[in-house]
């Protein structure tokens, strides 16, 4: 396999570099930013690729699960160098069904965003290599196999963020900066200790049971694959350890994620963030919270994810019915996305809650596709901004006549996000509903579904005011004339909405590798 996962950190940290040394003028840093992004969507579309059927594995190598004398876990490409041995610390990368959509979003969301921010002309250089250290750092985390590791690509990711909303960000940028990093850092740490809680309570047995080796160490490996066995990991890790530390992780990532209550920062953050900034934090952030869950809350601590399944449930829900209600009262067309991808996130913790292949392929399916029709909503937002000098719903009218390609997109968009037959939220959305009958609620916990089925109606409201309010009706003369969608806005919006489109009439080779490793994760549980 040699090196090439480990192209796709090697290329975007480059290109952060090149781009701070040859960027002097708005032209030379988009170009060099376009060019390293570009290369890492493509290292990135051959490693999707090779996920994807038997047609395109030669284009990588043999994809093999990664072995073990204790066994073996569906962990394709692994890199392993030692970094800290002494520590138990080492560079180890790898890929599987859950990181590859997640791997090819990042320098895709990237790149488009380069491309939509062209003439980004305030201090461009450091802004487009921003956006690169993003790329770079995001990748590292669904990457990363080594809990240390994985926590600094963790950390990084706060800084590029919490510069590109102070610094490219609106009137109140600082307070959003500020609360964002308040917020995910306080998650950060109780991230942190739940890691070590784990190097020091279960390493070692578990190292020694799938290595031979008596070393305490960050290696995830180790975990996951001792998972595998129930009966010795519990010996080694038992519920009464698994329960405080999965509830420990659990706070982490709900915070990234981000659920209800925890929430607050975000529509601060999407707000005041500029355009590209918020494409990446809905589109790529967000995900890191739901790639944890199903990675370390499901796959390395079992036990208790069978035995604390509710919880997922009850905030899943409470996240979906308390978004559509507020977006109801929204007239900031950023913060109405804002709220709604607290809601759609909810879908997540439902189909982790599951415990089924069905509803965890669905929960997986969600961070892809939502990342998709996300970015196009927030480049929406900033396009209207840009176009009428407001994001205002109820300033808007008639731009289906002043602003046909515009609406169109607008149309497709909501239309995708509410859920519509043939487009890509519809599966994801379908399969966590019928994983949550495959799983472990019964009797009145079944019946609850009826919940979060009532915020999709509610959610199908709110999209048709904001369409009918928008697109409807007379052009306010006090906007003036408005321009259409440019070239460079027109190749982000036609990337996105092919992608949409697809992965809504032909789910079945994303969904297929996806559920490969769903189906691992509910074996370990027991559930269907």
């Amino acid at each position: 396999m040699g090196i090439f996962l480990s192209l796709l950190l090697i290329v975007p940290l480059a290109g952060f570099g090149a781009v701070l040394a040859g960027g002097g003028t708005l032209k030379r840093a988009r170009t060099i930013a376009l060019a390293f992004s570009v290369a890492d969507t493509v290292i990135a579309t051959v490693l999707l690729l090779s996920f994807l059927g038997p047609w395109f594995e030669g284009l990588v190598g043999a994809r093999t699960p990664y072995a073990t004398p204790a066994g073996s876990y569906p962990l394709y490409y692994l890199e392993r160098y030692p970094w800290i041995p002494p520590l138990g610390m080492n560079y180890i990368i790898a890929a599987d069904g859950l990181a590859a959509p997640l791997i090819f979003l990042t320098p895709l969301l990237t790149t488009l965003s380069i491309v939509f921010s062209w003439n980004k002309d305030v201090r461009p250089r450091q802004f487009f290599a921003l956006l690169l250290l993003m790329e770079f750092s995001i990748s590292g985390v669904f990457l990363a196999m080594d809990f240390f590791l994985f926590f600094v690509f963790w950390e990084i990711v706060l800084i590029p963020m919490f510069f590109l909303i102070g610094i490219w960000g609106g009137p109140n940028r600082q307070y959003a900066s500020i609360k964002f990093l308040i917020y995910t850092h306080v998650g950060s740490v109780i991230m942190l200790l739940s890691i070590f809680a784990l190097y020091w309570n279960g390493s070692e047995g578990l190292n020694r049971y799938v290595y031979g080796t008596t070393a305490r160490t960050f290696d995830m490996t180790v975990f996951l694959i001792g998972a595998t066995n129930g009966p010795a990991y519990l010996a080694i890790l038992p519920l009464a350890t698994q329960i405080p530390i999965f509830v420990a992780f659990f706070f982490g990532f709900g915070v990234k994620l981000p659920m209800v209550p925890f929430h607050t920062w975000l529509p601060d953050a999407h707000v005041e963030a500029p355009t590209a900034g918020s494409v990446i934090l809905a589109g790529l952030l967000l995900k890191m919270g739901g790639y944890g869950v199903f990675r370390i809350g499901l796959g390395m601590l079992p036990a208790a994810a069978k035995d604390m399944w509710w919880i997922l449930a009850i905030f899943g829900t409470v996240s979906m019915v308390y978004a559509s209600f507020v977006c109801l009262a929204q007239v900031d067309l950023k913060r109405l996305v804002a709220y709604s991808s607290v809601g759609h996130m909810g879908f997540v913790l439902l189909g982790a809650s599951s415990l089924s292949a069905i509803g965890i392929a669905g929960g997986i399916y969600q961070l892809f596709t939502h990342g998709l029709i996300t970015a196009v909503l927030f480049m929406l937002a900033g396009t209207i901004k840009h176009a009428a000098g407001t994001r205002d719903i109820t300033a808007l009218s008639g731009l289906g006549r002043q602003m046909p390609m515009y609406s169109t997109v607008l149309i497709v968009a909501f239309l995708a996000s509410v859920g519509l037959p043939g487009l890509a939220s519809f599966w994801s959305e379908f399969f966590v509903f019928a994983g949550w009958f495959n799983g472990l609620a019964t009797g009145p916990w079944r019946a609850l579904i009826i919940v979060p089925l009532l915020s999709l109606a509610i959610t199908a409201a709110y999209y048709l005011w904001t369409l009918q309010k928008v697109v409807l009706g007379e052009p306010r003369r006090e906007l003036g004339h408005l321009h259409d969608l440019n070239e460079h806005e027109q190749i982000s919006y036609t990337v996105l909405l092919g992608l949409i489109v697809f992965a809504g009439l032909f789910p079945l080779p994303f969904f297929g590798m996806i559920l490969d490793y769903a189906r691992t994760l509910a074996a370990i549980m027991g559930v269907p």
